[in-house]
Parts: structure tokens; C-alpha cells; sequence
């Protein structure tokens, strides 16, 4: 079936390389029923970047790591998307050192976790050029919502919605291109983090993420502010801080297999 191979090509490239045959044969087995299970098996195997066939174990703690930027990105986004364009937590939790001490766990887990820059000009330059031709347009983008903004003109509905997504969408692009960067920059010029930084990166981002995610859910379980958007941004954030924690068992497993 061709759309049993179309879904294929959505698993991750190196599944692809070792066993792209195989799990077209599968698919094409499993036929329309098996599409649920096909797609399950594919998302699941994004979230488990340390078990990839992979050529070193170098290359594994990479793949988290970008991982780690991925969950990040998508954690804050998530939370702050309902924070701002919802109901769902009442203003002054939204704006309370609860939230603050959340974001900044997870900023801090997402430093530790991302490979770093070696100490030699050569890699300075590099990466410079890289965050230039990747993040200059997302980031010119933010900056010419934010220059519309501080004009005090008034807006109407739908000039409000245009700088309402062009900010999301510069924000949205800037995480996308950090992910980009971490997962194909050149090992020559990054240092990956080692085995303990980067299960320490991780812990420390699920935390701050189950902590946000909690701060969310806990208004829409007792009935206040808009309580779907609570429940699903809520739920949404803490899966992600549960995956994050599986990648970490991923990591122990593959160290002592």
C-alpha cells in the first residue's frame, strides 16, 4: 500500500537506513487496521532518540540532547500559549514566582543539557554564522511585532490576531531552528554533553516542565478559568516531562546493554 510506505518515510532516518525494508513489509502487512499501531510505533520512536541505531554512543547523546531542546521549546511554548491566550489560570498564578521558579528550572535543565561550544575561535565563529543564517529572520520577525506593538496605534480585531501570530510564529521558527542547529552542528566544533550532565540536563527539565504543567492543571480541576484549555495545556506539558524522563531510562539501558 502506498500510504503504508508514505507513513514509513515518518520514521526517524536512521530506523530508516537499518530497517526501512522491514518496516514497509510490516505496514503493508498490517494494512488500514494496523494504521493506529503504525502511527503509535512511529511517534514513539521519536521519543526514544537513545536507542537508535546509531554509530557511537556519541551520536546517541546527541540525538537527546536535541531531544532535550525539542521537549524544552515545546513545554514552554505549550504552557505560555495557554498562560497568554487563554482563561485558564487566573492572572496572578499566571504572574507568580510559581510559574517563574518553573520556567527557570527548565531553562537550567536546558542548559545543561545542550552541547556546548569548544573553546577555540574556529568554533565561535561557526556557530555565530550558523545562529546568523538560521535565527535572523525568526528573530527580525519578533522584533517587527514588537516595534508595531510599542507604537501605541490602536488595532483592531484582526490587525490584533496578525501580531498575536506573527509573534507565535517568530517564537514557534526560533525553537525550530535551535533544534535544527543542535541536532546536525558539526561535533568538531560542540562538545555533547557527557552521560551524568545530560541525565542531570534532563531531570531538571522535567521537573520544571511537571511543575508548570501541574500550576495549569491544578485551576481546571478545581473548576475555575476556562477549564478545557487548562486541562489539555496541563496534560500536555506533563507528558512531555514524562517522556523526558523516559529518554533517561533510555540512556541507562543503553549504557549497560
Amino acid at each position: 500500500m502506498r500510504a503504508a510506505r508514505a507513513l514509513v518515510r515518518l520514521y526517524p532516518q536512521p530506523f530508516r537506513d537499518r530497517w526501512g525494508e522491514e518496516l514497509a513489509g510490516e505496514a503493508e502487512r498490517g494494512g488500514l487496521r494496523g494504521t493506529p499501531q503504525l502511527a503509535w510505533a512511529i511517534a514513539a520512536a521519536w521519543l526514544h532518540p537513545a536507542i537508535w541505531p546509531a554509530d557511537s554512543t556519541l551520536e546517541r547523546r546527541r540525538r537527546v540532547a536535541a531531544l532535550a531542546v525539542v521537549v524544552t521549546a515545546a513545554g514552554w511554548l505549550a504552557a505560555h500559549a495557554v498562560l497568554e491566550l487563554t482563561g485558564a489560570v487566573p492572572r496572578a498564578l499566571a504572574h507568580s514566582w510559581i510559574l517563574t521558579a518553573c520556567d527557570a528550572t527548565t531553562f537550567l535543565g536546558f542548559l545543561l543539557a545542550i552541547p556546548t561550544p569548544r573553546l577555540r575561535r574556529r568554533s565561535f565563529v561557526h556557530l555565530a554564522r550558523v545562529a546568523v543564517r538560521r535565527i535572523a529572520g525568526p528573530a527580525a520577525l519578533g522584533a517587527g511585532v514588537v516595534v508595531v506593538v510599542n507604537r501605541d496605534a490602536a488595532f483592531d480585531v484582526v490587525m490584533r490576531w496578525v501580531v498575536v501570530a506573527g509573534w507565535w510564529l517568530a517564537l514557534v521558527l526560533v525553537a525550530g531552528q535551535v533544534v535544527r542547529t543542535v541536532a546536525d552542528v558539526d561535533l568538531a566544533v560542540v562538545a555533547v554533553p557527557g552521560p551524568r550532565r545530560l541525565r542531570l540536563g534532563l531531570w531538571v527539565v522535567a521537573a520544571g516542565l511537571a511543575g508548570s504543567g501541574l500550576t495549569i492543571l491544578m485551576p481546571a480541576l478545581a473548576g475555575n478559568g476556562d477549564r478545557l484549555a487548562g486541562a489539555i495545556g496541563g496534560v500536555t506539558v506533563l507528558a512531555l516531562a514524562s517522556a523526558v524522563n523516559g529518554t533517561v531510562r533510555d540512556l541507562g539501558e543503553v549504557r549497560t546493554s
